[in-house]
């Protein structure tokens, strides 16, 4: 009885195999303008799955949306415009940078204490810890977390590490982490 089950069962599948087109035969369906268009969108979803994406827009355009956005924030770091890197971030990012105890925290980190560096102020902050992390980023990579926020990476030592999260506020794009 067993043996019958396994044949029918054999025997269906051979048939349903046997109705399947072959991968070259759907590749010659299609139209050869479309198969760099399907290989563009192919990339898009890979760098997008599980992300949400951005609707109406491309990986691409939010990629170079994005790259601009931090090649701005780079010269405004470049020049320690304090103001200007300020204006950039989100309220609740200045709310967050301006307590005590992030200050505290972050005076904490073995590169700061080693050097006898405690931060007061937000500005202290961003002179001794974002000017010299931050002066010449990069962006290679980004993950699109949602339609409003993306989280934009670097590649260094084999590895991808985040430089910001952002968030798309009306037209222009603040820093939210």
């Amino acid at each position: 009885m067993l043996q019958t089950a396994d044949k029918t069962l054999q025997t269906a599948e051979e048939e349903l195999t046997a109705k399947m087109p072959v991968k070259e035969e759907l590749t010659a369906e299609r139209p050869a303008a479309n198969k760099q268009t399907e290989a563009k969108i192919t990339l898009v979803a890979a760098e997008t799955q599980n992300s949400g994406g951005l609707e109406e827009e491309t990986y691409e355009e939010v990629f170079s949306e994005v790259k601009t956005f931090i090649e701005s924030l780079n010269v405004i770091i470049q020049t320690r415009n304090f103001s200007k890197w300020r204006a950039a971030l989100s309220e609740e990012l200045r709310k967050e940078i301006s307590s005590p105890r992030f200050l505290a925290d972050v005076s904490q980190r073995p590169s700061l204490k080693s050097k006898g560096i405690k931060l007061k102020t937000p500005e202290d902050y961003f002179k001794i810890v974002v000017v010299p992390s931050r002066a010449d980023s990069q962006v290679d990579k980004i993950e699109i977390i949602d339609n409003n926020r993306v989280k934009a990476y670097y590649f260094r030592e084999d590895r991808y590490l985040r430089l910001y999260e952002l968030e798309r506020r009306g037209n222009s794009w603040m820093i939210i982490q």
